[in-house]
C-alpha cells in the first residue's frame, strides 16, 4: 500500500461525508486507503462511516474518545500505507493530495513533505504557501509512516503535535516543500485553533519543552481569526 489518508472524526456527522468523498476523489494511479477513526462520537458519525462501507478503500477504526492526538496515533497504527496524511473531518482533501505526496516522498532520504493549502473562513478563501514547515498545518503534511511509528507517534503535550514532532526530530529528519495545494482548511471559531488561549498555552508548552528551538517555535503561523 502506497499511502493512507487518516481522517479523525469526533461528533462530525455534518461534515464527515464531505471529507471522505474528497479523500476518495484522488487523481493518479497510486494505491491508497482512507482510514476513518471514530473517536468515541455520540452523534451520527458511525452511520456516516457505514455509508461508505461498500468501498474497499475505506476502513473504520472505532474507539473510545482519546482526543485529537489519540485518534491520530490510532490512525497511524491502523494504516497500511508507507506514507500517511491527516485530514480533519471538517476539511477537504484536494484531488492531487496523494499523488503529490507520493512524488515528494519518492526519495527515501525524505521523511516528510509539507504543501500549500486553501484556507476558508466566513465564505472567503485564500491560498497559503508556507516556505517553512512551521507555517503549515497538520493537513498539509505527508509523513513517512515508519519514521512516525519509530518515534512513538505524536506526543500529547499540545494541540500542535505536528510541530512537536518536528521539534523533536529537528536536525534528524529531512523535509521538502510540496509546492502544490493539498487540501482545504475550513476554519471555525468552535475549533481548538479558534481558542486563542488554548493556542497560546500549547505554544508555551512547546517553548518549555524545547527551549533550544526558540527560533523554530517563533515561526509557527498565527491562528488569530
Amino acid at each position: 500500500m502506497k499511502a493512507s489518508i487518516v481522517i479523525r472524526a469526533y461528533n462530525a456527522e455534518k461534515t464527515l461525508g464531505r471529507a471522505i468523498r474528497s479523500a476518495l476523489a484522488q487523481n493518479g494511479e497510486d494505491e491508497y486507503e482512507v482510514v476513518v477513526v471514530n473517536d468515541g462520537s455520540a452523534d451520527g458519525t458511525a452511520q456516516v462511516i457505514r455509508e461508505f462501507s461498500s468501498d474497499p478503500r475505506v476502513r473504520a477504526v472505532e474507539q473510545e474518545n482519546q482526543g485529537l492526538i489519540g485518534a491520530s496515533n490510532a490512525g497511524f497504527a491502523a494504516a497500511r500505507g508507507d506514507i500517511v496524511m491527516l485530514l480533519d473531518a471538517d476539511d477537504e482533501a484536494l484531488p492531487d493530495l496523494v499523488a503529490q505526496s507520493c512524488v515528494a516522498l519518492k526519495d527515501p532520504a525524505v521523511d516528510y513533505g509539507y504543501g500549500e493549502y486553501y484556507e476558508e473562513y466566513g465564505g472567503v478563501k485564500k491560498t497559503v504557501r508556507p516556505d517553512d514547515p512551521f507555517q503549515a498545518l497538520a493537513g498539509a503534511f505527508a509523513w513517512r509512516r515508519g519514521k512516525l511509528m519509530a518515534e512513538g507517534g505524536f506526543g500529547n503535550e499540545s494541540i500542535f503535535p505536528e510541530y512537536e514532532i518536528l521539534l523533536r526530530t529537528w536536525g534528524r529528519w529531512h523535509g521538502v516543500n510540496i509546492r502544490r495545494p493539498l487540501f482545504v482548511y475550513h476554519r471555525s471559531r468552535s475549533s481548538m485553533t479558534g481558542d486563542s488561549g488554548l493556542v497560546q498555552k500549547s505554544i508555551a508548552m512547546l517553548r518549555k519543552k524545547y527551549p533550544e528551538r526558540a527560533v523554530e517555535i517563533a515561526a509557527i503561523r498565527s491562528y488569530e481569526l
